[in-house]
């Protein structure tokens, strides 16, 4: 019989599947174009900001070797075209603060990252403050107050049984 617990038999696979995900890379261009999307931006704009994020820290970065760079290590001189990958979480995190967009892309994660938590609705959440906690970390309104298009309740749900199913 195994030892675990109901919520640790079910957030044991989330948090192996989704530890790694923390520190996911994304190349420059794939978070140039995830904040062009996200904030409606033309490419070379969206590229100049991620430069920018990059040289103030805000988003870790990674050069041709793989190493995270230290910015206060790195001169101005030699940051242009330095940084190949950065911290996708990093990038997202600023997403989230700027845009009014909805990011269905970091649902399930959100809902993974609270259920590994110790959020298990409904047995010690009500679905309907799950379902918020979701959409308020996801941007998932619309400016009515409504849930935005793929965070209605029952999408939650689904998406919360389907990471059990797993």
């Amino acid at each position: 019989m195994n030892s675990k617990s109901p919520v640790n038999a079910i957030t044991a696979p989330l948090k192996a599947k989704y530890g790694r995900r923390r520190s996911s890379k994304l190349t420059m261009d794939e978070a140039a174009t995830e904040i062009a999307q996200a904030l409606n931006l033309h490419s070379e704009a969206a590229a100049m900001m991620l430069y920018g994020l990059c040289a103030t820290g805000n988003v870790r970065w990674l050069d041709g070797a793989g190493e995270v760079i230290d910015e206060d290590k790195c001169t101005i001189a030699n940051f242009n075209h330095k940084p190949v990958l950065v911290m996708a979480d990093d990038v997202r995190h600023w997403l989230t603060v700027w845009s009014n967009a909805p990011q269905p892309s970091r649902r399930e994660a959100v809902i993974a990252a609270l259920i590994a938590e110790g959020f298990n609705p409904p047995r010690n959440i009500p679905w309907k403050k799950f379902c918020g906690e979701v959409r308020d970390k996801c941007n998932g309104w619309l400016s009515n107050g409504e849930p935005a298009l793929g965070f209605s309740d029952r999408q939650i749900q689904r998406t919360v049984k389907e990471l059990r199913a797993k």
